[in-house]
């Protein structure tokens, strides 16, 4: 009877302080592993990266419990985002005008880039300098991650026959095994591409400036007007004390 009652009480202690509001509330972070140094799985099957330290950063200065949720890739995530099973996702996504006016965008990593990286194998075509050159040709085939900005420009080329990719893997998979002739990637994560891969090639083509990104932004839905001012006032926090750029470091995105 003892020990009912003992249940009972802690049952009631338990409801009260889920009432008076002391359970976290939750910050739903929609990402997709396997792209490093942003986002990846460690031997120990654990999330580790640039995208996971800031999660924990914001969650830590929002006062809220973190939950990482994989998506699998960037349509998921953007539709996970539209669904309302995430509250943000934080994917090294590039912040570009055509995805500001879809949802709120909060830079917190990079600062743009001019240019735009292809991935060739071992060598890169000798009359290959820039995408116009590509679309002139017409013969050599690009395959790209679906959803990704790289995929928004190369949809201002239609001439270049496109092999779209679930994941930055599944295009690199096309490209040893000559399916494709390049590739096109975040610049971000070239480092680890090329320590990883010798045999790769860069070849940086110039872009216009209505194709280029501002940087990395964490999304979230135009709606959630409240959440959006949080988490730009967190991360204004953030590179004011310094721990951005620590992370930046860290993960040797610098």
């Amino acid at each position: 009877m003892l020990k009912f009652k003992a249940i009972i009480l802690i049952l009631i202690g338990m409801t009260a302080s889920y009432l008076n509001g002391s359970e976290k509330p939750t910050l739903n972070v929609g990402t997709t592993s396997g792209y490093a140094p942003f986002v990846s799985l460690n031997a120990q099957g654990e999330y580790e990266g640039f995208d996971i330290d800031v999660a924990e950063l914001l969650a830590k200065e929002l006062n809220r419990k973190l939950v990482i949720k994989d998506l699998g890739s960037m349509p998921s995530l953007f539709i996970g985002l539209k669904q309302g099973k995430i509250d943000v996702a934080i994917w090294a996504i590039s912040i570009t005008p055509e995805r500001l006016k879809q949802m709120n965008m909060i830079p917190y990593q990079g600062n743009g880039e001019s240019t735009f990286p292809l991935l060739f194998w071992k060598q890169i075509p000798e009359e290959m300098t820039s995408l116009e050159d590509l679309e002139r040709s017409k013969k050599y085939t690009i395959s790209v991650e679906v959803g990704s900005y790289q995929e928004q420009v190369l949809r201002a080329y239609p001439s270049i026959p496109r092999v779209d990719a679930d994941k930055i893997t599944d295009a690199l998979l096309n490209l040893k095994f000559k399916k494709v002739t390049a590739i096109a990637i975040e610049p971000a994560i070239l480092p680890n591409l090329l320590k990883q891969n010798p045999e790769l090639r860069v070849l940086n083509c110039p872009l216009p400036k209505e194709l280029q990104e501002q940087g990395n932004g964490i999304a979230l839905t135009k709606e959630n007007t409240g959440l959006t001012a949080e988490i730009q006032r967190a991360i204004e926090n953030l590179r004011a004390q310094g721990k951005l750029q620590e992370l930046e470091k860290k993960w040797g995105l610098q």
